[in-house]
């Protein structure tokens, strides 16, 4: 089969797989705009407030310094009301077309620059082979073959990461908390796919399964509390699973790197280029110990973090 047709056909099997998930969510985005419009808000004040005033006695029980006044749920109003005001909403539809038409551009620009790059696999070697001297061809040559080998590594890792999640929440959210199966599989592999995302990815994800699944169950159905809590439960503890036992392992096996290092790692990159740091840490991580490897291998600290790769 030609270069130019293979490329051809991956990219648009990528795209396919772009297209398919966003008109799966888009109809998840839609039903639950038409849910909310019918909820009745003043019996859903009735249900929630119960248990919001137990919640706020047990808070001023432990922390007594709280402002008497204090109440949760004015504190998420507050910020709701300064998200949504005026001057932010006219100027997120000043700034629309411009948005959409920079995405795509750059839509366009990535297929573009990826297209060649699957048609020449070689292009991309090259053009880094060419910014070093004859006489390390060599030492780059085996570090971005190892480089290919890790970083292949770690985005399968990553899939596997995405696939556990969304398994687990998928069963618990069908067979424990009662909800459908489409909508369980759907926000579960929204989830799954926002996870890669530090920290506001997890909590994205479990916030809108939560509302899809809280909607779905009935807003002015009696104990949709109690279903709420459940739901939120099942997020926490899948997250929490992920933290402990999928990322330590997969990651470290993925890049071959001691679980501590890599955590240490992600830390570092948060806090020097916060959320987009941490979500390129690892690869760029992995780059950085592949040419110490090649280069520096007279250090004894490089040798005592690159002897596994």
């Amino acid at each position: 089969m030609p270069n130019s047709l293979a490329a051809g056909i991956t990219l648009i099997a990528l795209v396919s797989v772009f297209f398919s998930l966003f008109f799966l969510i888009t109809p998840l985005v839609g039903q639950l705009m038409s849910s909310i419009s019918t909820i009745d808000f003043p019996a859903l004040g009735d249900e929630l407030s119960q248990p919001l005033n137990n919640f706020n006695a047990m808070l001023h029980k432990w922390f007594p310094a709280l402002d008497p006044t204090f109440r949760v749920e004015g504190v998420f109003v507050n910020q709701f009301e300064n998200m949504v005001n005026v001057g932010v909403i006219t100027e997120i539809f000043n700034s629309l077309a411009s948005i959409i038409i920079e995405f795509g551009l750059a839509v366009f620009v990535i297929i573009f620059i990826t297209y060649f790059f699957i048609k020449e696999e070689n292009m991309f070697n090259d053009m880094v082979l060419a910014l070093f001297p004859g006489k390390y061809v060599n030492n780059v040559s085996r570090a971005l073959s190892s480089i290919n080998k890790l970083l292949a590594r770690y985005f399968i890792g990553i899939t596997l990461e995405t696939i556990l999640i969304t398994t687990i929440n998928s069963l618990a959210l069908h067979f424990i908390g009662g909800v459908s199966l489409s909508l369980a599989i759907a926000v579960s592999f929204l989830a799954g796919v926002l996870n890669v995302i530090p920290y506001i990815g997890p909590l994205t994800g479990g916030a809108f399964g939560t509302v899809m699944a809280f909607v779905e169950y009935g807003v002015n159905t009696p104990g949709a509390s109690s279903f709420i809590v459940l739901v939120i439960l099942i997020f926490v503890i899948t997250h929490l699973i992920d933290i402990f036992v999928f990322q330590p392992f997969i990651y470290s096996n993925s890049v071959k790197a001691h679980p501590l290092e890599i955590f240490i790692v992600i830390l570092i990159a948060g806090s020097i280029a916060g959320i987009i740091g941490m979500l390129v840490a690892i690869p760029a991580y992995t780059v950085i110990r592949v040419f110490a490897r090649e280069f520096l291998s007279h250090f004894k600290l490089v040798q005592k973090l690159t002897d596994n790769i």
